[in-house]
């Protein structure tokens, strides 16, 4: 009878520590990133590690995504995303939304993924073209009891990357504010916003932000992506915004407090804890699970790096150039013969470090299928493309051939000087660009090319096909290349 109090007495005393909170996670923009990552001697993120990590988790919980899993590595590429749906499945999320990578692989990958999915699939903008409703299984919102507490959440998707024949993501604004109403009418004791969208976002070009979206409409909590930020308990009002980073490297984990008597939400603070596989025990089971994935030929070593090359704005001449986008330009221009290589910072996912370099450094790097396009432009539209692409303390595109002096205020970039091959630009002069073909096409960043005609595919030859030529010429290793400090940002 003793031991039975004892044991009564744990668990109320358990009880009394988890009640009045509620647990969420939150991941996004994993982009098949299944397995570990090494930086600099540590090792980050993979499934298996963040599934140990929820297994330490002794109370309820939600688990959460707000979209960009299914297009970024080559286990990713060669699974067309099925691999990302099968992680989804076995670590149990309760609800996900779409990300603008989520149709890389066409429609027949895209419908096959969505009908896979076991989690809930929340997106209120999602539209089916020839019925005009809600495509099957996806729904805007969904109710969760977790620890006694009814918690809403509603998913917002992003436009994709390639369109679809079949799903048409829209505008949200007037669909968000009538799912509010919709789901306030049901007494929620908390709503949670599930979004691929940002609230700082200066690397894409958007005509909202995630903090102006809610504004004013009561949602407690809002997980965001693709800007692939990490922010936590960023305030706008009485909602709490978050962002989980990129690649599973971390985590959000967000604690809802409620009045234990009336239920009343009385707080709301996220934090972001790095998946340190140093620190965390991986699952046993999630390791074998993600091993019968992992494809070996990715770790055949191709060549060596002699120097950390950055992808980050920030060069030794004070450009917000990045060391590995000069790289790839100049690899670029070099092997098309253009006067000037344009390629999107976008495309070029993570940095490049010390030491030997595998096929699947190359696909993390260049994980895009984008080939290069020959683009005839006057120096008119070049200099607007420019002048569209910097921002305060980066750029949209990195270049070859070009070199650009700006200044920024109030928002807005100002043109000093444009030296195309170390001349004036001319407005009336036509120039011949290397663009990749994702851009060229005029898809996101790209939206100015939509209205060039002149433009013609160089050849079949990919942008990491490019990239590998390289490093196995370079047989002694390469390095970063000395010309950097093309885009420069002056005070004036």
């Amino acid at each position: 009878m003793k031991k039975i109090l004892i044991f009564l007495s744990f668990v109320c005393m358990a009880f009394a520590v988890w009640a009045g909170e509620v647990k969420v996670f939150h991941t996004s923009d994993v982009h098949g990133f299944y397995f570990p990552t090494t930086v600099k001697g540590e090792t980050f993120g993979g499934f298996a590690t963040f599934a140990g990590y929820l297994k330490n988790q002794k109370r309820p919980y939600l688990l959460l995504d707000s979209g960009d899993y299914t297009s970024g590595t080559y286990e990713a590429k060669k699974s067309k995303g099925a691999y990302s749906v099968d992680f989804i499945n076995k670590l149990g999320y309760n609800a996900v939304t779409l990300g603008n990578h989520e149709n890389d692989f066409k429609d027949d990958a895209l419908l096959k993924n969505i009908a896979a999915i076991k989690a809930d699939l929340l997106v209120l903008n999602a539209e089916d073209k020839q019925t005009k409703k809600y495509p099957n299984n996806i729904k805007p919102y969904a109710f969760y009891d977790i620890n006694g507490y009814k918690i809403a959440v509603i998913g917002v998707g992003k436009e994709f990357s390639r369109e679809s024949k079949y799903i048409k993501i829209n505008k949200p604004r007037k669909l968000l504010k009538k799912a509010v109403a919709e789901v306030k009418a049901q007494n929620p004791d908390a709503i949670i916003l599930l979004i691929h969208d940002s609230a700082k976002d200066d690397k894409h070009e958007t005509s909202y932000t995630t903090v102006k979206l809610t504004e004013g409409l009561g949602i407690d909590l809002v997980l965001g992506g693709h800007a692939h930020k990490i922010i936590q308990n960023k305030k706008a009002g009485n909602t709490v915004f978050a962002e989980s980073g990129t690649a599973l490297k971390g985590i959000t984990e967000a604690t809802l407090t409620f009045d234990d008597k009336t239920k009343k939400l009385t707080d709301v603070k996220t934090e972001y804890v790095l998946m340190d596989n140093a620190k965390i025990k991986p699952s046993k089971e999630m390791l074998a699970f993600a091993e019968d994935r992992l494809d070996k030929n990715m770790e055949i070593i191709i060549g060596k790096s002699q120097e950390d090359i950055s992808n980050k704005p920030g060069t030794s001449n004070g450009g917000v150039d990045s060391y590995l986008g000069d790289l790839f330009c100049d690899i670029v221009k070099n092997a098309t013969g253009a006067e000037v290589a344009v390629i999107n910072s976008g495309a070029i996912r993570t940095g490049l470090q010390t030491g030997d370099i595998t096929n699947r450094v190359i696909e993390e790097i260049l994980p895009f299928q984008n080939k290069i396009m020959r683009v005839k432009v006057d120096g008119k539209f070049l200099e607007k493309l420019v002048r569209k692409s910097l921002k305060e303390n980066s750029s949209l595109f990195q270049y070859a051939g070009l070199k650009v002096k700006y200044s920024f205020k109030n928002n807005r970039a100002k043109i000093i000087e444009i030296l195309v091959n170390g001349q004036p630009l001319k407005h009336t002069q036509i120039y011949t660009l290397a663009v990749p073909d994702f851009v060229a096409n005029g898809n996101s960043e790209g939206y100015l090319f939509k209205k060039v005609e002149d433009k013609t595919v160089y050849s079949d030859i990919y942008l990491a096909d490019y990239f590998t030529e390289y490093i196995k010429k370079n047989k002694e290793g390469i390095k970063a290349p000395l010309e950097t400090g093309r885009i420069i940002k002056v005070s004036k």
